[in-house]
């Protein structure tokens, strides 16, 4: 069956509020959404009816269609038994890659049509990704006191697989949300890019959601940290932990957000990275970034910095051997080293 087929509804709904045809209310996990409302209490983020029904009603995940009960898109998704005998794409593939791109020789993990619940496919994507980045410590500065090192905050994760499911065009039948690990980021891509009049630039003033449904369930949850305001928490977050921002993509099939790790050396105390200047530190930021760079392009990353210093920051990163050249000596390039 397709999540195309809606009922009539009694008025005006959001896409993931329409009930969907032959979607009886049976198709949903009572006890989860006893549960669900459980945990919304006691985060404080829902203080209304304890009741299953009620809740579902109130939240628009069922809907009253002439005396019958049909659950809604958000319903079968956030708590359907088997929401993919419904929406069969309403899945996630995962791709894990040795290096900066997406090629097949890379491959270090593949997993595709990743179903259950968007909470089942939350929370997996979000234990491989923990699971598979690095995680360390260092000393504070001026101290000797441990500090947590983490190569992506876990906050940035899971808002952005929320963001991903709850913001992601159900309409596209025939695509899969995805999410990329590389060596040196991360990229969520939610299928059907962004709704109208949002853009790329106005993204985080833009207050739209496609399905505002799932959206509210996932922050009684607590899976999202404030309404309709993840990618402000993300943006805020990659600040405050002198991460470099978030890149944002829209295709027109897919909207893309990457976000970049730390450095791996700054797990080790004692790494090559503590010795490196700040220059040299933009600079490698900077390759990590482009995937590979020419000479040119950093000198016009690094503006008035002199060329002599830029051409001896790049040699000592190759030195220290986190970067290596690529091409002959006239078509020289850089990238990570592997």
């Amino acid at each position: 069956m397709s999540d195309t087929q809606f009922v009539d509804p009694p008025q005006p709904q959001n896409a993931d509020g329409l009930p969907l045809r032959g979607a009886v209310a049976a198709m949903l996990d009572f006890d989860q959404v006893a549960a669900h409302i459980e945990r919304a209490h006691t985060l404080r983020r829902d203080n209304g009816s304890p009741d299953p029904t009620d809740y579902l009603l109130r939240k628009k995940c069922l809907v009253d269609v002439d005396g019958t009960l049909y659950a809604t898109r958000a319903g079968v998704l956030c708590f359907g038994r088997h929401p993919q005998q419904i929406m069969p794409r309403a899945v996630v593939d995962l791709g894990h890659y040795r290096g900066v791109e997406q090629v097949s020789f890379d491959v270090v993990h593949l997993q595709k049509d990743i179903g259950g619940t968007l909470f089942d496919q939350l929370g997996r994507i979000e234990t491989y990704l923990w699971n598979n980045t690095h995680h360390g410590m260092t000393v504070a500065e001026n101290s000797f006191q441990r500090v947590d090192v983490h190569e992506y905050p876990q906050i940035v994760i899971r808002e952005l697989c929320a963001n991903m499911l709850a913001h992601r065009d159900y309409q596209h039948a025939d695509s899969a949300c995805r999410v990329m690990l590389f060596r040196n980021r991360i990229e969520w891509a939610s299928p059907g890019g962004l709704p109208p009049h949002v853009t790329v630039e106005n993204i985080l003033n833009a207050q739209v959601s496609r399905n505002p449904t799932i959206l509210a369930v996932f922050y009684e949850a607590g899976y999202v940290e404030a309404f309709g305001q993840g990618l402000d928490t993300v943006v805020a977050v990659l600040k405050k932990e002198d991460h470099d921002p978030p890149v944002f993509r829209d295709t027109g099939e897919s909207f893309i957000v990457g976000v970049y790790g730390r450095p791996l050396d700054m797990f080790v105390i004692d790494g090559v990275y503590a010795t490196l200047s700040e220059s040299q530190r933009k600079i490698l930021g900077f390759i990590r970034r482009k995937g590979e760079v020419t000479p040119q392009d950093i000198r016009v990353f690094m503006g008035n910095r002199a060329l002599r210093s830029v051409q001896r920051d790049t040699a000592a990163l190759v030195e220290a051997e986190l970067v290596e050249p690529t091409g002959g000596a006239r078509a020289v390039r850089y990238r990570l080293r592997t």
